[in-house]
């Protein structure tokens, strides 16, 4: 029962612990964005620039241990992650951050004098939290690019209409919406402002927001301007046609939200079971920790777990 609570108390302590940090720092750094946009008088430059050079001493620290990574050629996965998810993090940032992870949660297993299979357990669970979280920041970060589009397009379509161009469109559209798409949108029109060619730009901009839906769009666009036509038109068109697969996408997710719950109360029963039983009766659940054949049945009984979960995802996900 010990041993149970303890590791309860690391897990729940290192979710918050990583939670502060990266929120504290998400603040800051969104705090400063705004202050550039905002207000950008030379007293806010210079507080800004003063803030630049002054780092705070967890940053110093931070950026310490980043750089001793500079020389290592991470992988093109870890830094389409980071683009994806829109972090401004470096790959060794990245790196250097799960590192940090790794260590405090280590070191807060060490502090409660936990065996030694545990404390290389918390800091695999330490190492992988970020990039955990960082797939679901990537993940929230395409979903909410489907709903910007619409009144993206609706945007230009509403513009070109009005007597605006393209790219005044497009520069319109950079100025209003909110990340993903105004950022990305307005990378287009500097860019191209600066020679690059269209097909080109949008092109990479596919490629940092892998998104089906834009994906389709910028065919779209580039098919008109080679071929002709009218582009407003052809925006509205397709700001009906992905307002419908929005909507097909969200009755999906109503129908399947009864067996999405069954794959968790599926996959936790046994969990909580476990930790009922060996909170109320530690001699009863003793073997299963305690004897090998106990530790064969409670490997069997995880995997046969994951496989049952990763089999209903695989069920209930029905592409559209």
């Amino acid at each position: 029962m010990e041993l149970v609570l303890e590791l309860t108390v690391i897990v729940i302590l290192a979710t918050l612990l990583m939670y502060l940090l990266l929120s504290e720092y998400t603040k800051k750094r969104r705090m400063n964005n705004r202050m550039k946009e905002f207000l950008p008088s030379p007293q806010m430059k210079e507080l800004v620039e003063g803030q630049e050079k002054e780092p705070s001493v967890f940053k110093r620290f931070f950026l310490s241990i980043a750089r001793m990574f500079n020389s290592v050629q991470f992988s093109e996965r870890t830094e389409k992650l980071l683009v994806e998810a829109g972090s401004n993090l470096k790959p060794e940032e990245f790196f250097a951050l799960r590192i940090l992870s790794a260590a405090g949660i280590a070191i807060i297993t060490g502090l409660l004098g936990l065996p030694w299979y545990l404390f290389l357990f918390a800091a695999v669970f330490g190492f992988i939290i970020p990039k955990t979280m960082m797939k679901q920041k990537r993940k929230k970060r395409l979903a909410r690019a489907n709903y910007q589009l619409i009144e993206v397009l609706g945007m230009m379509a509403n513009s070109m209409r009005a007597g605006f161009s393209f790219m005044q469109a497009m520069q319109l559209v950079g100025k209003e919406v909110p990340d993903p798409l105004g950022p990305e949108f307005d990378r287009v029109v500097r860019q191209s402002g600066l020679g690059v060619p269209l097909e080109d730009v949008f092109e990479e901009m596919v490629q940092r927001l892998p998104n089906n839906e834009l994906e389709v769009v910028v065919r779209a666009i580039l098919a008109q301007r080679k071929s002709g036509g009218n582009l407003a038109e052809l925006l509205e068109t397709m700001e009906d046609t992905i307002r419908g697969r929005v909507r097909i996408l969200e009755e999906l997710r109503t129908l399947t939200a009864q067996g999405r719950m069954s794959s968790w109360i599926i996959t936790l029963i046994p969990v909580g079971l476990a930790l009922y039983l060996a909170l109320v009766n530690r001699e009863y659940f003793a073997p299963m920790l305690e004897h090998p054949l106990g530790w064969a049945m409670l490997f069997v009984a995880s995997v046969s777990t994951i496989l049952g979960w990763v089999f209903i995802q695989k069920i209930i996900r029905i592409e559209v």
